[in-house]
């Protein structure tokens, strides 16, 4: 199945415009960048309230709730772009350990951030005594995200 998949990305000549342009990849990436910079950013800001450093003065589920739609756009350009990344060339991704990797650790990140996390940044941290767990995991999670898909291109 996924030969047949990687033999038709192979062979679109719409893909091998992608795979051969010199400035389409660096575009792709750096929107890809964009939209992790933009997840990540929100993804610090809660977590750094969850745990009561800084933005004190605004209340956790006020601020969760500005915040939460730049989240899902960040993370839907991240997946989006990452998607026309991996689409010239699957099989060279889908063989590198790193990229392995960071799916996995992304699959467990997203499914954290919409279910254990979401639930926490929508009430008062002083209500939840595991908040700083909640949040060091939280991060840990998309900053092993960002750390593998850096390992992609230097480690393999």
């Amino acid at each position: 199945m996924l030969h047949h998949l990687w033999q038709l990305s192979y062979e679109s000549k719409t893909i091998d415009i992608l795979r051969n342009s010199k400035y389409a990849i660096p575009l792709i990436q750096s929107v890809h960048l964009l939209g992790l910079t933009i997840l990540l950013g929100v993804t610090v800001i809660l977590n750094l309230r969850l745990l009561g450093i800084g933005m004190t003065s605004f209340r956790l589920p006020s601020l969760s709730a500005q915040l939460w739609n730049w989240a899902r756009g960040g993370l839907f350009t991240m997946i989006i772009s990452g998607f026309f990344v991996f689409l010239p060339d699957p099989a060279r991704y889908a063989a590198n350990r790193s990229f392995q990797i960071k799916m996995l650790i992304l699959i467990a990140a997203i499914i954290y951030q919409f279910t254990i996390f979401k639930r926490a940044v929508r009430h008062d941290p002083s209500e939840n005594k595991h908040s700083a767990l909640i949040a060091i995991l939280s991060l840990a999670l998309w900053f092993g995200v960002g750390w593998a898909g850096r390992g992609i291109a230097f480690l393999g």
